[in-house]
């Protein structure tokens, strides 16, 4: 079958995502916010800097800056074992200066139109970890959700035009709550989805009533996991935690255990998630069932439609990709993307995204690579993150320009298919797609309007091996080199 007619018929259009999905169906008119996090550029650089690159992301069209209400951070005494005595609810009760980096974020967001969205997250303080007397492991350790409700109040009365606030970060890693599984009776049972139920049931109200109008975004679920844990650590696979969180079992049939007696319908407004693919390209699909790779997205949104309808959740839960990216060699040579890769397959994860018909929010994490780091021998380095749009240094990868401006080019016989993003902006804007020629120069291949959302497709004639670029205000993104072959 020719290239015109499968994506004319939008079944090219749903490459590599969402499988099983009807590629006839059409998309409902929704917003699609666009959302990037970088806690060390915003929240710990110069003020200079700091708006500079909050200016870069405005010139790339982003709606949300994501950053963290690090609890421990802002808290008084974070390591006492005894709660000081203060009113944990009244964000002016907090000590000097507490409040500072999110200060500063939010007003130079505002002043630049953009929004803030909140995590309120990780650690908590000593004071507010329970810790059964007589217990030296940690397999029942946990934060007290009451003390995580009066910080989320105070928060959310301070930042109350954030667009969003999320109720912790990845509560199925073990490196943000634990236990992940608990040992009763001989096997081991999730523990963290209880525990986290317990904290939404406290937050989400004290969110709602301090800023009424913003979302509260629950889950901010890791893509990877296990789906049987053999110690506490293990971290949990994504839908089998929300499986437990709901209180269904595989089949969504109710769960008979102490930890779901009397439960009642999840809150939120909607579920944060991070689709992570690691080094797989963001068309191809995990193997393991229970993940949710950007490739896999449609595994957790028929979940949580379905959990909806069963009535497991107060209301139908869109889904925000809160955090996502692709970490690059250079300038981390134990990585296989390229930043070439990179640039190519942002576009690819955000057509994906958009493609999903509840997706209402897509990330990038981060904008600047994070620095190397030294072990205490002086001698071990390693690097913790290399995501970012831009280098260490401050040069701009080639995922720069393709956050922008995103090309999907998909080639069979002698026809390409494109999908093209044109991020900043606000209504229909202008754009067109071009060829490189033998000689270098560029010639125009199609003329477009977006639509609303800064999208457009497009059927071409022209070979599939041909370099081509999106271009709309003057800028233009990086060349896609070659259409890449359908599914």
């Amino acid at each position: 079958m020719r290239l015109r007619s499968l994506v004319l018929g939008a079944a090219v259009l749903a490459l590599g995502g969402c499988a099983g999905r009807d590629a006839g169906a059409p998309r409902p008119p929704t917003a699609v916010v666009s959302i990037v996090q970088d806690d060390a550029e915003l929240l710990h650089r110069s003020p200079a800097r700091i708006a500079a690159t909050l200016d870069d992301l405005r010139g790339s069209g982003v709606d949300w800056v994501r950053v963290t209400a690090g609890w421990s951070v802002i808290a008084p005494e974070p390591f006492a074992r005894t709660k000081p005595d203060f009113d944990a609810t009244d964000p002016a009760a907090y000590p000097p200066g507490a409040w500072k980096a999110l200060d500063r974020v939010a007003r130079l967001t505002e002043q630049r139109g953009m929004r803030l969205a909140v995590d309120v997250a990780f650690w908590a303080p000593r004071w507010a970890v329970e810790r059964p007397e007589g217990r030296a492991d940690r397999q029942r350790d946990g934060v007290r959700p009451s003390d995580l409700a009066d910080f989320a109040q105070a928060v959310a009365r301070r930042y109350g035009q954030a667009a969003a606030f999320t109720v912790w970060n990845e509560p199925n890693h073990n490196a943000f709550l634990l236990p992940q599984w608990e040992r009763v009776g001989g096997a081991w049972r999730p523990a963290s989805p209880h525990a986290y139920r317990a904290m939404l049931e406290a937050v989400v109200p004290r969110l709602k009533s301090a800023a009424p109008q913003a979302l509260a975004l629950i889950g901010a679920t890791s893509s990877v996991g296990t789906t049987q844990g053999d110690e506490p650590g293990d971290r949990m696979s994504p839908l089998t935690f929300v499986r437990e969180l709901a209180c269904v079992d595989g089949q969504l049939a109710p769960l008979e255990r102490p930890e779901c007696a009397g439960f009642t319908a999840l809150p939120g407004d909607g579920w944060s998630h991070h689709p992570y693919a690691l080094e797989l390209a963001p068309w191809a699909s995990d193997p393991r069932p229970e993940t949710v790779r950007i490739g896999d997205l449609q595994r957790l949104t028929t979940l949580l439609e379905r959990l909806h309808t069963q009535g497991r959740t107060r209301q139908p839960l869109p889904l925000y990709l809160t955090e996502f990216g692709y970490q690059t060699n250079p300038p981390d040579p134990t990585w296989t993307v390229t930043a070439e890769d990179q640039a190519r397959w942002l576009p690819e994860a955000e057509r994906i995204a958009r493609a999903a018909p509840t997706v209402r929010g897509t990330a990038q994490f981060l904008v600047r690579d994070l620095p190397e780091r030294r072990g205490p021998d002086l001698r071990t380095r390693w690097r913790d993150y290399q995501s970012g749009l831009r280098f260490e240094d401050g040069r701009a990868k080639p995922a720069h320009a393709a956050y922008a401006l995103g090309l999907v080019a998909l080639g069979q016989g002698e026809d390409v298919g494109f999908w093209a993003l044109v991020r900043p902006g606000r209504g229909t804007r202008a754009a067109r797609i071009t060829v490189r020629e033998p000689d270098g120069s560029w010639r125009t291949l199609v003329e477009r309007k977006t639509a609303a959302g800064g999208t457009f497709e497009a059927v071409v004639r022209v070979h599939p091996s041909r370099t081509f670029r999106l271009e709309s205000g003057g800028r233009a993104g990086p060349p896609v080199r070659g259409a890449r072959p359908p599914g």
